[in-house]
């Protein structure tokens, strides 16, 4: 049975063995619902940690950032709802809703969101001992 995990507000429903599907609308809800009242203008839901997947739904209000931020493992970003600027290696990425953007691992970047908007991360944990 899929357990939830105590303080995300994401809503986990096991289908078949290790299958589950989440209500990601719901979700983008709840999280737009929290950045407009939260000071630092983001806010995030880790719907999957399990093996070498992880993904997270982040949320940010208009002007919300995240700096310097880097991970392990390769990862993508989909902008699900509103329009951000993606920075890696100096080089600004717009974009809008729909748009996906796949990152090597290790790469830093910066997002900031231009306006309200909702995007899914997906991040593939390094492989250990090399390729």
């Amino acid at each position: 049975m899929a357990e939830r995990k105590k303080g995300s507000a994401a809503k986990l429903r096991a289908l078949e063995g290790q299958v589950h599907q989440f209500d990601v609308p719901g979700e983008m809800t709840g999280l737009l619902q929290r950045i407009r009242a939260n000071k630092s203008k983001r806010s995030a839901s880790v719907l999957v940690k399990t093996g070498p997947i992880r993904v997270s739904v982040l949320a940010l209000d208009e002007g919300g950032q995240l700096e310097n931020q880097s991970v392990d493992g390769p990862f993508t970003i989909q902008c699900l709802l509103g329009r951000v600027r993606v920075s890696v290696q100096g080089r600004d990425h717009r974009m809008s809703t729909g748009d996906l953007l796949v990152v090597e691992a290790g790469v830093a970047h910066d997002i900031s969101a231009e306006e309200a908007s909702v995007l899914l991360v997906t991040v593939a944990a390094a492989k250990d001992g090399g390729t």
